[in-house]
């Protein structure tokens, strides 16, 4: 079979995709990878067919077929590999030389194999062979993580007993992510955000001066603020174990037990988006739209060339569109949640002041490139996305303490602080934003300067629900982006 049937370009094709699922596979929902499995195949079955009908033989046109998709599939990788590296002075790895010189090396290729090789045909069983052994480990890994993601969308678990009343507050949890600290932002970017801390403020915020986050990476810091209870001790020991418990985690659990309805949002990252929610909106995507791993796998491929053009000069690329559409509609519906009856957990997750960075500080449309801007280009948008955010969450407040009939309780933190594309600095990346509103309670007998993200909702089921959670020691693990699990501790020196 291995060495009669022509299976090794469409299973290079399937290769192309499935390897770089396995590579994502806590970050996204395996569902993700069909329009791109579609894509690929199709491109496969189509460049085949196309050569065998020009060549007139069936294993030249499957090896010329491998070769071609090899050039496709590798194209971005090895672009982003020696992005602005040079020879002798001379820059080969950009697209005005890289793409000629792939063209050529395929045209190459296919006269190769036309002229030079005599009998095709001895190819086929080495390389279906290959092929095959190359799918088998990220197949096992997806088939794996697949169980896993089905388990995780299963019932809450039952969490501590919380006892509500008819007057228990609604309860927000806004996630801006990669916020930093007020110091860490004056210090680092010589922004002053005294302004939006002062209008907390004046709202009636707590905000925490010295707090740091627990974790420095988001899956890790919302899987523990979410179960109020660090990592180790929830015995999480891979990324869908921690996806688990970030979908269905202590403090879901806890409000769902008490009838409380759940709000969630699309976020464009699938780890955070729990579409089990009651309410869930739709932003008003379309079917074109990329979702994020979508547009990584295009940026894989030959494609990096017309992807990254429409990212420098383009208005209308889908996934951007998609962002912006997201952010807009989280905005709009946090302040329409006090109309509706009943109670509500509401998560929101905001991919921002995160890349990618598509909001200028006025709200306009903004595009950056951080695999092209410079440092001083992407700290500017940063701050701008900031500024824009900020504007915006005060009149989410204002919305929700002026239209809800019993004063909500209220968190907006950060899950981290200024993401990678800016620092790997822990001094930079641990200290958060961290502000709380707790109604009918003087804030400072509940919270202090130092609280992190794994007491928040102990103190909050404290509070409001009449639970008795002690509160943990704040301590802050801080991993390098190249590796997530390296985790050590990080001192708290602020004063």
């Amino acid at each position: 079979m291995l060495k009669k049937y022509l299976l090794y370009p469409i299973l290079f094709a399937l290769f192309s995709v499935v390897s770089l699922t396995a590579n994502n596979i806590g970050q996204i929902f395996v569902g993700e990878m069909t329009r791109p499995l579609i894509f690929s195949l199709a491109l496969a079955g189509i460049l085949f067919w196309i050569l065998r009908r020009l060549l007139r033989d069936s294993h030249r046109a499957a090896l010329a077929s491998a070769s071609l998709l090899f050039l496709f599939f590798s194209y971005g990788q090895v672009y982003s590999a020696f992005e602005g590296a040079s020879v002798f002075g001379l820059e080969l790895f950009r697209h005005r030389i890289l793409f000629p010189v792939n063209c050529v090396l395929g045209a190459l290729l296919v006269f190769w194999i036309l002229r030079k090789v005599r009998q095709p045909s001895s190819f086929t069983y080495a390389l279906n062979l290959i092929s095959i052994f190359l799918l088998i480990y990220p197949s096992f890994t997806i088939s794996s993580a697949l169980l896993r993601q089905l388990a995780s969308n299963g019932p809450s678990k039952n969490s501590s007993a919380v006892t509500a009343n008819s007057n228990s507050p609604d309860v927000y949890y806004i996630i801006l992510d990669g916020y930093g600290r007020q110091d860490v932002l004056q210090r680092e970017y010589r922004f002053d955000n005294s302004e939006f801390v002062n209008g907390l403020q004046e709202r009636g915020f707590y905000v925490a001066q010295c707090s740091q986050s627990n974790y420095a990476h988001t899956l890790y810091s919302l899987a523990s603020s979410l179960n109020y209870e660090y990592l180790d001790t929830l015995g999480a020991k891979d990324d869908a174990e921690r996806i688990a418990l970030l979908k269905h985690g202590a403090v879901r659990a806890a409000f769902e037990a008490r009838g409380y309805s759940i709000v969630a949002f699309p976020t464009g990252w699938s780890m955070t988006e729990w579409t089990d929610a009651n309410i869930y909106p739709n932003y008003g995507k379309s079917f074109t739209t990329l979702t994020e791993f979508e547009t990584l796998f295009l940026d894989t491929t030959l494609l990096r060339v017309a992807t990254d053009y429409d990212r420098l000069n383009s208005k209308t690329t889908p996934y951007s569109q998609a962002r912006r559409l997201r952010v807009l509609s989280m905005l709009q519906t946090l302040k329409e949640i006090p109309s509706r009856e009943g109670k509500y957990f509401v998560f929101a997750h905001f991919v921002i002041p995160h890349p990618p960075f598509s909001f200028g500080a006025d709200g306009e449309w903004l595009e950056i490139n951080v695999n092209t801007a410079s440092h001083e280009e992407i700290a500017d948008a940063y701050i701008n996305q900031i500024i824009y955010i900020n504007r915006e969450i005060l009149q989410v407040i204002d919305a929700l303490q002026a239209n809800s009939a019993i004063p909500p309780v209220i968190i907006v933190q950060g899950d981290h602080g200024p993401p990678p594309d800016l620092t790997n600095d822990p001094a930079v990346r641990m200290p958060i934003l961290n502000t709380y509103y707790l109604p009918g309670t003087e804030s400072a007998e509940a919270l202090y300067p130092t609280i992190s993200p794994v007491n928040s909702f102990r103190v909050v089921l404290n509070r409001y629900f009449e639970s008795d959670l002690p509160l943990l020691a704040d301590e802050s693990y801080f991993a390098p982006n190249q590796n997530h699990e390296r985790l050590t501790l990080f001192p708290n020196d602020c004063k």
